[in-house]
């Protein structure tokens, strides 16, 4: 059978390293604490943050024995517990790097080919790494594809099963609903590229999964109606300025950002103070379960009933300071990162990023050929150019994206038109 090859990418397998299965206690004990924290989470904030459960009982069960266990080995070395919280975060940094490192390495990697067998029929393939042998994972004809689609996914590896970074995957959709990953990249610009090749092979369009706007790249239109509503409503949290030769657009801290501030800050670095709280309780329920244990065994020994409450509770030390100074410390890092001021300065000529007072991209006003949002769990926006895409990240709220973006598009269209205009004038004088 005859095939002409016309398109190849990869996508990322990621296998278990060697010492998967040497870790894997801690791994089910950094479960069950990460299931509980994320159940005290939901409890405190239900519309953020959703229990995510145990793969099944069994699980849970094995966690919990397994919990007890390393309770009991943590109060016997409790003077070493900082030591080996150390040594733990070294094992959880290794996996995620042996996984990162694999990313990066071309045995990790799927290879996907499209071939066209004839007019109408089109066949992908997927060769494993290490293998040469192709086999064939979808057909289909020209006419059953509805749109190329951009996605943005966590990339998850490791046995912690961690997010390593996040990539933009390329799908092929038909219309009967099935659809085919083929390509991945961590830049949006390449998958962009990418996307129209095969776009315009196949004459359909670009779609970018959850994402709003007004073109033809967006799942959601933004209506005017909507869009004015929303500045109606916007609390200050957006600034807008403008006069005749440019915009500027810009975040600004507001007492009402505060709460999505603390619950972003505890979603990205909570687990840390968490895992130092539950360190000290699992010495306090350890001592109480080893108690137990030699009173059952005949041993004279005294049991304490106290609070449970109070073995949340750390035990002032100047090891239990410095753990508290190293978590503060990275909370403020990280409330430095999510309240920096986003600036965007548009001109006839020039679109300017500027995160503080430093330029992060820039493109010209003329190349810009769509704006979108992506509504992730933290909504960006995608400034679309010919050769170029800039994003902007981290905005706190889906609404506050959605202002940012309608400033946006209004100065983008405004200043478009104006050298629209002016390059027709231009023309016009040149004729006569």
């Amino acid at each position: 059978m005859s095939k002409k090859l016309i398109f190849q990418g990869t996508t990322t397998y990621l296998s278990d390293h060697w010492y998967a299965k040497l870790i894997f206690p801690l791994v089910e004990v950094k479960k069950l604490l990460q299931t509980i924290y994320e159940f005290i989470l939901h409890l405190i904030w239900s519309d953020l943050i959703y229990v995510k459960k145990l793969d099944n009982k069994l699980d849970g069960l094995i966690a919990f024995i397994i919990f007890c266990i390393f309770s009991v080995v943590s109060y016997y070395l409790r003077d070493y517990i900082q030591l080996i919280l150390i040594i733990f975060l070294v094992i959880w940094y290794l996996d995620c790097w042996f996984t990162k490192h694999q990313y990066f390495q071309k045995n990790h990697k799927i290879n996907i080919f499209i071939y066209e067998v004839d007019i109408n029929k089109i066949i992908c393939c997927l060769s494993l790494p290490n293998t040469q042998t192709q086999s064939i994972f979808a057909s289909f004809t020209r006419g059953e594809v509805s749109r190329i689609s951009i996605s943005k996914s966590p990339l998850l590896g490791g046995a912690f099963q961690e997010v390593l970074d996040e990539v933009w995957q390329i799908k092929i959709y038909l219309y009967n609903g099935k659809h085919f990953i083929v390509d991945e990249n961590l830049l949006a610009n390449e998958s962009l590229l990418t996307a129209k090749r095969l776009a315009n092979f196949f004459k359909v369009n670009i779609i970018f999964s959850h994402s709003q706007g007004d073109n033809s790249y967006v799942e959601q239109q933004l209506e005017q109606r909507f869009l004015s509503h929303l500045i109606n409503q916007n609390s200050g949290s957006i600034k807008y300025e403008n006069n005749t030769r440019k915009y500027h657009i810009y975040t600004q801290w507001q007492w009402s950002n505060t709460w999505n501030f603390l619950k972003m800050l505890f979603e990205k670095a909570g687990f840390l103070l968490f895992l130092v709280i539950m360190s000290g309780l699992m010495i306090k329920f350890g001592g109480l379960f080893a108690n137990m244990l030699s009173v059952i065994s005949g041993e004279d020994n005294i049991i304490d009933f106290s609070s449970p409450v109070q073995w949340f509770f750390p035990s002032w030390h100047w090891r239990n300071l410095v753990e508290l100074s190293i978590i503060v410390g990275i909370f403020i890092y990280q409330g430095w990162q999510l309240s920096r001021v986003k600036h965007i300065y548009i001109t006839q000529y020039h679109f300017k990023f500027l995160i503080d007072n430093k330029i992060i991209d820039k493109i010209k006003t003329s190349d810009i050929e769509a704006s979108l949002i992506i509504k992730n769990s933290h909504p960006e926006i995608l400034i679309i150019g010919e050769n170029k895409v800039i994003n902007l990240n981290s905005f706190q709220q889906e609404k506050l994206a959605q202002v940012f973006w309608a400033y946006l598009d209004e100065a983008i269209h405004h200043f478009q038109q104006k050298q629209v205009k002016q390059t027709s004038n231009e023309t016009q004088e040149k004729r006569e």
